[in-house]
């Protein structure tokens, strides 16, 4: 079975890049760029203020034709550490952040960290679906072709974390 889910995905990530522009820049949830601060509050391994300014891989509500799970969602995926800061990734879903809605409790939030104080550390997990882990996600839209996903929760350890983040319009291709 492990064998037969591998090979879906590679196949299915063969086919991302088969995309005509007109696909991608009408779905514009990748490629954009982004910058994000967390705060991560009560906990002895990952205290600290943390930054990254990035292009995220994904940032934005997927179609469910374009979603391996097969229903929409909105996700953010960042190249991991390819940015300038203390973030090496932000990873976040939720199933309910879609079709208009801009606030829920139930999503999945993993954030890698690195910093002289800390080093780095097994990455920060929020998923609110676990018992004593709870949060809210929140989506704006400041202007045309931008979003902010605000974030804030604690998770079975009672480490508590908010995370801002901001994904710019995606550049135009001349």
């Amino acid at each position: 079975m492990n064998i037969r889910i591998t090979i879906v995905t590679v196949a299915l990530a063969a086919w991302a890049p088969l995309l005509s522009t007109a696909q991608t820049d009408a779905t514009p949830f990748n490629e954009r760029p982004a910058e994000a601060r967390v705060v991560i509050e009560g906990s002895k391994r990952y205290d600290g203020v943390f930054a990254l300014s990035t292009t995220a891989r994904v940032c934005g509500e997927l179609p469910a034709e374009m979603n391996f799970s097969g229903v929409p969602a909105f996700i953010v995926h960042f190249y991991p550490d390819n940015g300038q800061g203390e973030i090496q990734d932000i990873s976040f879903d939720s199933k309910e952040l879609v079709g208009g809605v801009t606030a829920s409790t139930a999503f999945f939030l993993s954030v890698g960290v690195k910093s002289p104080a800390i080093g780095s550390p097994p990455a920060y997990v929020l998923d609110t679906s676990r018992l004593d882990s709870a949060g809210s996600a929140e989506l704006s839209f400041p202007d045309p072709g931008e979003l902010i996903l605000t974030i804030e929760g604690s998770n079975d350890m009672d480490e508590t974390i908010r995370l801002s983040l901001h994904c710019g319009q995606k550049p135009s291709v001349n």
